[in-house]
């Protein structure tokens, strides 16, 4: 796996004496600032290695000064996402406009075969939600190509250096940077498992925008036998398929092939949580999505997550999202 970097901030302030001392970053503002310790920006951001060469930056914060930061961007992969804010970007010296209005409606998939420099320019007062996932060419080409099968399709869109593909954001696109964006800054534990799958998805999904094929199934972990996969993919797409009807674990482990004690046994080993929690967590995960989309009730998302009172479905949701079922819901 490598080592695991992160930086991950809550309700954090950032100040211009910050931004002046970070390694490898040059600082300019059109303000006249009177004191470094006067703030820039303020909210939650992240910074996170899921795996060695995948990596995801994001942020929900409020600007409170305009200013323009120029760095770096390394060679790889980026699949940038824009929500909210108005930010100008110079790679290489090629230019990118991203802009969000609240909700996302597109993303931008960027190659680029070798180091460039980076600048950065935001006019201010303003709010930015954005997410972006990086991977490493050593990632691409160790995990996240392993199910392509026309890899010369891939490379020629990799090898693109720096022309940009925005491909429209779809419900289950726009559903992985949500679960991104919810989840990115959590410490750990299944959370970050659900970070990391929405991650390779994304980038899968890039791709085959990119490329016109079809995007592979996600993998839960890289140390498990190829038997051992296609086994939790059959108990996977089993329980999302029938997850409202709440499957047992004997169908489910009919499904995959095996005996249900050594599917609860593959499940903690891979996604460290039992089956029935699985179950319980994608039924929550429906029952948010359709609230946010006006689809249902509170009381109908309750009986969709299958519990019999809203009380208790909003302690569950509360516990899992970080926010209540009337904070998500749509009228």
């Amino acid at each position: 796996m490598g080592s695991v970097v992160t930086v991950a901030q809550e309700n954090a302030v950032v100040r211009v004496g910050d931004m002046v001392r970070r390694p490898g970053l040059t600082f300019e503002s059109p303000e006249d600032f009177a004191s470094l310790d006067a703030p820039l920006f303020r909210g939650r951001f992240w910074h996170r290695e899921l795996r060695r060469g995948l990596v995801v930056h994001a942020s929900d914060v409020f600007e409170d000064a305009g200013f323009t930061a120029l760095s770096s961007q390394h060679e790889g992969l980026s699949c940038i996402f824009f929500l909210d804010g108005d930010v100008d970007v110079e790679i290489g010296g090629r230019g990118f406009h991203f802009t969000g209005e609240g909700r996302l409606r597109e993303g931008l998939l960027l190659p680029s075969v070798r180091a460039e420099s980076f600048r950065r320019h935001s006019p201010g007062r303003q709010r930015i939600r954005h997410l972006v996932v990086s991977a490493t060419p050593e990632w691409l080409d160790r995990d996240g190509l392993a199910s392509v099968d026309d890899r010369s399709v891939v490379n020629a869109a990799l090898g693109a250096h720096l022309e940009g593909r925005r491909w429209r954001a779809g419900r289950r696109l726009t559903d992985l940077v949500d679960r991104m964006m919810r989840l990115g800054g959590s410490p750990g534990g299944l959370d970050q498992l659900l970070v990391e799958s929405a991650a390779v998805e994304i980038v899968a999904e890039a791709l085959a925008s990119a490329t016109g094929q079809d995007a592979p199934a996600p993998e839960a972990r890289r140390d498990l036998s190829p038997r051992d996969r296609a086994r939790l993919r059959r108990a996977a797409d089993f329980i999302r398929a029938d997850a409202s009807a709440r499957p047992s674990v004997e169908a489910i482990a009919r499904e995959a092939g095996m005996s249900p004690s050594s599917l609860q046994r593959l499940f903690r080993a891979a996604y460290g949580v039992s089956v029935l929690e699985l179950i319980r967590r994608v039924r929550l995960e429906r029952a948010r999505d359709a609230l946010a989309a006006g689809e249902c009730t509170i009381q109908e998302a309750a009986f969709m997550a299958g519990y019999s009172g809203s009380a208790n479905f909003a302690t569950a949701f509360k516990r899992h999202f970080r926010e209540l079922p009337s904070q998500v819901a749509k009228p």
